[in-house]
């Protein structure tokens, strides 16, 4: 992987210029439902598709509806979640999160997760909250996010990057936990011995 440039390619738009921002619907569950209603609880899980809760399909929902390449962002509480839906399910987001439709083919949906979840954004997010018992992240504040917009290459090159992040974290956490399953099994024995 080559470094990032220093090269002035960067531009820098708010967000509200690269994509519409759209609340989530409030609707209520049926168990004969067959669209997914995604809360933030469900994107902290591995498998979103199997835990959200179903809703019956209408008319109302059809703006609603995510698309492949949509942004879903935690719009309340403090957990600052920003992810990329890439399920194979008709899904619609519920009041807790933001849908992110981009509009503009300057930047990569995988790029742009990654900046909304930056530490950075984060702390500007968090110092523009509203309310104390269950924060609630205004919809003007996300639109004027000023981003960052590096060339698709770059683009791509931080995306990879912050994936073998993630991937080493993952690793890391394995191993550890491996040694001291290891660890208490040797002292287990040593102590029947």
């Amino acid at each position: 992987m080559k470094y990032l440039s220093n090269t002035n390619t960067k531009h820098k738009a708010r967000l509200t210029e690269l994509a519409k921002v759209s609340s989530g619907i409030f609707a209520k569950g049926s168990p004969s439902g067959h669209i997914a209603y995604l809360q933030v609880k469900d994107l902290l899980m591995p498998s979103p598709e199997t835990t959200a809760s179903r809703i019956e399909n209408s008319p109302k929902l059809r703006n609603y509806l995510l698309n492949k390449g949509d942004l879903l962002f935690a719009g309340k509480g403090v957990t600052y979640l920003c992810e990329v839906f890439d399920l194979e399910i008709l899904a619609v987001p519920s009041t807790t999160l933001y849908s992110i439709k981009l509009h503009s083919d300057k930047i990569l949906p995988d790029y742009l997760c990654w900046y909304l979840n930056h530490p950075k954004t984060v702390a500007f997010i968090k110092a523009s909250q509203a309310g104390t018992g269950t924060p609630l992240i205004h919809k003007a504040t996300l639109e004027n996010i000023e981003i960052i917009i590096p060339s698709k290459e770059e683009q791509q090159q931080i995306v990879e990057l912050s994936t073998l992040q993630k991937r080493e974290k993952e690793l890391i956490n394995t191993i550890a936990e491996k040694r001291e399953q290891l660890t208490n099994q040797i002292l287990i024995n040593e102590l029947y011995k």
